[in-house]
């Protein structure tokens, strides 16, 4: 492995100790004078007493074993520290303990920092934090104060071109008002229109009808209704027709014969890079895909990118032992993946048509058996005919 991939583990490695040890100061923990070692990568299953019996092997004083919590659900961090007497045990068991299993996970072990180093540590940053949104702010406020004086010196331009023309405002003033007036007279005399009475001539008649149908042919006509006055119906628009449901799978507990479950991969990695992994391993890959998802971030919006695991589905079922070997355990960039052999999934409805079948078939072959005191053969024979072929046989 590369210097440089050693030294983005260790820094990973002493960021996590940090947070794990401020984390783990938060909580009501007793204080233990001592050597303390960081216990990363720790499984969530673990208990007190098997982390103490695998740091027995070391030898040395054993002070204290300290399991944190999360602050809310009260479930297991996936770490733990281990406080020794004697500074050479601490760094013995960190030289002799580091990258061992317990539960099935290699623990990442590493001496923890002091409460005085830690404290130093989150005031340097909680100051850089502040200095940038010092920066930010200020940089706010002035382009606040640059878009409000454009702002004003529009207005005072646009102020001063209508202080010229108020001479000509007014003389518009007055006409648009003229003319609104005339407007007005002209509506009424169009709106008095009399009705026929019994003594009217025929020209007023048919004036009274050229301003029915005027104030007709006004009113607007539904969009569904036809010029031609036909009945016939617009011309309906195709349905789209709905998208076929993906059908939803099911673990069955088989192992797939030529697919490999790949996880603990970089949320940098998309499914080019999951195939050229497998493929400069000389391992021939027919498709290779990174499963994504919604994912939530302090501080910023829900986006669409990697959960951190994906399949790969080899050409040759021959190699899957093989790629899971090469693969499990490798480093890609300052993480160390693991591999394993997938499991096929099917349709739950296929699951239960073939759970149904087997139920049918015990179902047949129970009662094809020697009938018990309690339940005569008579009854059985009536109840399912099938079974006297079965014992005849």
């Amino acid at each position: 492995m590369s210097t440089t991939t050693e030294t983005q583990n260790k820094n990973g490695q002493d960021n996590a100790a940090v947070a794990a040890d401020s984390t783990a100061s938060t909580q009501p923990t007793p204080e233990v004078e001592g050597y303390r070692v960081y216990v990363g990568n720790l499984a969530f299953a673990a208990t007190e007493a098997e982390v103490r019996e695998h740091f027995s092997k070391v030898g040395g004083e054993i002070l204290s074993v300290i399991l944190p919590t999360r602050f809310k659900s009260r479930r297991p961090a996936g770490y733990a520290f281990v406080t020794f007497k004697d500074e050479a045990d601490a760094n013995k068991a960190v030289e002799t303990l580091n990258e061992t299993e317990i539960g099935d996970r290699k623990i990442q072990l590493q001496v923890a920092r002091s409460k005085e180093e830690n404290a130093e540590r989150k005031a340097e940053i909680l100051a850089k934090r502040k200095e940038a949104a010092d920066a930010k702010r200020k940089e706010n406020a002035e382009r606040k104060a640059a878009a409000k004086a454009a702002k004003d010196a529009e207005k005072a331009q646009s102020s001063a071109q209508a202080g010229g023309d108020t001479t000509a405002v007014e003389s518009d003033k007055s006409t648009s008002k003229a003319t609104k007036s005339k407007k007005k007279k002209a509506t009424k005399t169009k709106n008095s229109g009399r009705r026929r009475g019994p003594d009217d001539d025929d020209d007023t008649a048919v004036e009274d009808d050229k301003d029915s149908s005027k104030a007709v042919s006004k009113k607007k006509t539904p969009k569904d209704a036809r010029i031609d006055g036909g009945d016939e119906d617009k011309e309906a628009k195709p349905k789209k027709e709905p998208k076929e449901r993906k059908p939803r799978l099911q673990l069955t507990g088989e192992n797939s014969k030529n697919t490999v479950f790949v996880a603990n991969l970089p949320f940098t990695v998309d499914d080019e890079k999951l195939a050229e992994l497998f493929s400069n391993l000389s391992i021939k890959v027919k498709s290779a895909h990174v499963i994504k998802g919604i994912r939530r971030l302090p501080g910023r919006r829900p986006f669409r990118g990697s959960k951190g695991f994906g399949f790969v589905e080899l050409e040759d079922p021959s190699q899957q032992d093989e790629a899971v070997e090469k693969i499990n355990g490798s480093n890609i960039g300052d993480r160390k993946v693991t591999a394993k052999v997938a499991q096929e999934m099917k349709p739950i409805e296929e699951i239960q048509a073939e759970q149904d079948k087997k139920d049918k078939e015990e179902a047949a072959k129970s009662g094809g058996a020697t009938p018990t005191p309690a339940e005569p053969a008579t009854s059985n024979a009536a109840a399912s005919p099938a079974p006297a072929t079965a014992t005849a046989a």
